[in-house]
């Protein structure tokens, strides 16, 4: 599934470089959009069901353990919750029409936002396991809703968001709300796949 979602996010990519902003539903799925409102809530589902999964799995002593240098696996945990939130905040934001206070600056590919990163993960550093596993599913589900209920020119059409890939917090990243909701699933699974590759190791 990592490799299909990379696949199609390359294409969303390209289907962005080429688009005409004068049409703001240039994206539309009967014309160069890669995936349908559909497929962004069956992605969305998938995110749910793996995350369930873990659940299943982890417990408060395991969560406890590191995963690298300086976070716990309940850290990353966390980590995912906080984006969750971000990502469904976000989609909210453009929803209602209102405007960005914030930016999230980081480099794409090579340095993520560590700061902001750091801090969210030390805002949950006492909440319980299961209040993470929550967070984390409450704010998957309200971004379904959105993404379910949002008209086509908000779900499509060209926005201004937080984010700043080039590290510089004046250029915030401008593009559709689908390519927000498929970068949260890319996210997520890419974590979930890398937690579930360690939880053997873990646990012993």
């Amino acid at each position: 599934m990592a490799e299909s979602l990379a696949r199609e996010w390359k294409r969303f990519v390209e289907a962005i470089e080429v688009r005409d902003d004068s049409n703001p539903l240039s994206l539309a799925p009967d014309k160069r959009m890669p995936f349908s409102r559909l497929a962004l809530v069956a992605q969305l589902e998938e995110v749910r069901d793996e995350w369930a999964n873990l659940r299943h799995r982890i417990q408060a002593e395991t969560g406890a353990r590191f995963v690298n240098s300086s976070w716990t696996l309940k850290d990353l945990l966390a980590h995912l919750a906080s984006w969750a939130r971000e990502f469904r905040k976000e989609i909210e934001t453009v929803v209602t029409h209102r405007r960005f206070d914030y930016a999230i600056p980081f480099a794409m590919g090579v340095v993520g936002p560590n700061e902001w990163n750091q801090a969210e993960v030390e805002a949950r550093r006492e909440l319980s396991l299961d209040s993470i596993f929550d967070e984390f599913d409450e704010e998957t589900i309200g971004l379904m809703r959105q993404v379910i209920e949002m008209d086509a020119a908000t779900l499509y059409g060209t926005h201004t968001f937080p984010l700043a890939p080039s590290g510089d917090p004046s250029a915030p990243f401008r593009g559709p709300s689908a390519f927000i909701v498929f970068g949260k699933c890319l996210h997520d699974l890419h974590h979930i796949e890398q937690i579930k590759s360690r939880l053997p190791r873990l646990k012993r």
